[in-house]
């Protein structure tokens, strides 16, 4: 344990835990009013510092006004030397309090170009995200916040990343409840309290960028302004307004330019838009598709290869591990290239959806005078689902000769990375069935006949 401390109580002080408190208890009743939550699971993010000690305490101590069960859980990144006796002292004060305690050891990506900071924050947030819990209950505060909108101004950060912290991110299911209460306040609770907790050595080294601003910039700035920590936070509020305001102007020009699902661009009503108001669409539907806001320039590079002239097939920019932003018949789309084209040779058993390989998806849907007349040959007829290998032919219309699969997929507006991965019916060595299009002519349904419709949903989609 790198240090264990408490502090001395006094009238201040008192005064400033019980605010805390209360200021506490209101959110919480707040919070489970708004979201209609009765007695939800919520769990501490429990380091063992200061910060997350206090929300503990005060959340334990809450729990018998207020309907909720409490959990912790510390996740141990083992970076300190002192980490197993930080991960025993929680334990030890979890038990104490009568808190149930889980801990969860993970491995911190040193290597991954993020560096030591980002790679321990995101398998802290992977860990945390992965237990079962309503909400996740983070103790940053107003101090954090304010930290949070100097580190981004000085990354040069959009909107979005100045707005800082939320107070409930529901999607990612979590709650910072104490994010307007000062640090002050906390070092108060902790005093009245006579809480005990450990302190990381690592938060005094000024290499890592928060720790810079905490203890140099910070201090600096008090100085001259004395509410500095609050007015920055103020002003991360403010500008949380604005981003909000943002994606609700992209949610409106979504309705005329992405699909229902949000997956593709058109394109054509994508260039009606403002240079802004295209690149703020942009922002949100990535976004929206999991992938991280990108940097001005690649932003700028997405929709400079969108609105070029050039042809579809050579229009490529990647947003994200094996994914790229690409352009097909006037409609930008997210595609994960697959490493390898997994190999497909099943024979289908009656079954309304099969998984594929490749781990994408075949839909069987049955119907009167529709689709292939698959009961036609008997009972001993057998459909195998393989690879495209080439050179296939088919047959989309009586009275018509037999085309080349190629042309098909290019006439129904298959985009060329899906034909590859486009699984194919036989009947013995007969193309019978295209997924998405059709089956052959002199295999279609008649009225008093039943007949098989398949459709493909891709991996990616």
């Amino acid at each position: 344990m790198a240090s264990s401390k408490k502090l001395p109580a006094s009238n201040l002080v008192r005064k400033e835990a019980d605010s805390l408190l209360s200021h506490l208890e209101l959110f919480l009743i707040s919070f489970l009013k708004q979201h209609q939550l009765a007695r939800p699971t919520l769990l501490i993010a429990y380091s063992g510092g200061l910060d997350s000690t206090v929300l503990l305490h005060a959340m334990h101590q809450l729990q018998s006004e207020i309907p909720f069960h409490l959990s912790a859980m510390h996740v141990h990144h083992g970076l300190s030397l002192h980490a197993d006796k930080w991960a025993d002292f929680c334990e030890k004060t979890c038990a104490n309090l009568g808190v149930p305690f889980k801990k969860t050891h993970v491995n911190v990506e040193q290597n991954a170009g993020l560096g030591i900071e980002a790679s321990a924050r995101a398998a802290r947030y992977q860990a945390l995200q992965a237990a079962t819990a309503d909400f996740i209950c983070l103790a940053h505060h107003q101090d954090d916040q304010a930290e949070t909108l100097l580190l981004q101004l000085a990354r040069g950060a959009g909107v979005k990343g100045l707005a800082g912290m939320a107070k409930i991110d529901k999607k990612r299911r979590l709650l910072r409840p104490l994010l307007s209460i000062p640090h002050a306040d906390l070092v108060a609770y902790a005093g009245q309290y006579k809480l005990q907790w450990v302190d990381d050595e690592s938060n005094a080294d000024t290499t890592f960028d928060r720790n810079f601003i905490r203890h140099v910039l910070m201090p600096t700035f008090s100085e001259r302004y004395a509410s500095i920590t609050k007015t920055l936070a103020r002003s991360a509020n403010h500008i949380a307004e604005a981003n909000a305001l943002l994606d609700e102007l992209a949610a409106l020009d979504a309705s005329n330019v992405l699909d229902a699902s949000y997956k593709t661009v058109n394109v054509t009503q994508l260039k009606l838009l403002s240079q802004a108001r295209q690149s703020n669409l942009i922002r949100f539907w990535l976004t929206n598709n999991q992938i991280v806001v990108p940097s001005t320039v690649l932003l700028s590079q997405i929709l400079q290869q969108l609105s070029s002239e050039k042809a579809d097939a050579a229009i490529k920019v990647k947003v994200a591990e094996s994914v790229h932003v690409m352009r097909y018949q006037g409609f930008a789309y997210l595609v994960a290239e697959p490493v390898s084209l997994a190999p497909i040779n099943l024979l289908w058993q009656g079954e309304e959806v099969v998984i594929l390989p490749n781990l994408s998806r075949l839909f069987f849907t049955k119907e009167m005078g529709k689709g292939f007349a698959y009961q036609r040959g008997g009972s001993d007829i057998k459909l195998r689902i393989k690879n495209r290998e080439g050179g296939e032919y088919f047959k989309p219309a009586l009275g018509r000769p037999k085309r080349h699969l190629k042309a098909i997929m290019q006439s129904s507006q298959i985009p060329p990375w899906q034909r590859v991965q486009l699984p194919l019916i036989f009947m013995d060595e007969t193309l019978v069935i295209i997924p998405n299009i059709g089956s052959d002519a002199e295999m279609e349904a008649q009225s008093h006949e039943l007949g098989l419709s398949v459709r493909w949903e891709p991996a990616t989609s």
